[in-house]
């Protein structure tokens, strides 16, 4: 007999759905990669295809998070399991 968990993988990845699973972890993801409290004062925009865009209303962390991103992006894809982000853009 088969666990729950492996049955509703094989069920995901036979309609292709991966990639909306993962879609759909981002906000966890963010929250990990840069902590509680830093995520409660960042604002997830929009994603599409690869391109995630993130609104941070403070310059200091805006900068912080900028010269940060590509270190985000690796950490992201990383817990993702795989590219799910090709480029981060905060403003």
């Amino acid at each position: 007999m088969q666990a729950l968990s492996d049955l509703l993988r094989g069920w995901v990845k036979q309609h292709h759905l991966e990639g909306e699973l993962a879609k759909s972890r981002l906000p966890k993801y963010w929250e990990a990669v840069i902590g509680e409290k830093l995520a409660s004062r960042t604002e997830i925009k929009n994603f599409e295809n690869g391109v995630l865009r993130v609104h941070v209303p403070e310059a200091a962390w805006r900068s912080e998070l900028t010269l940060r991103r590509e270190e985000l992006r690796t950490k992201i894809n990383a817990l993702a399991g795989g590219e799910l982000i090709r480029e981060i853009i905060i403003r």
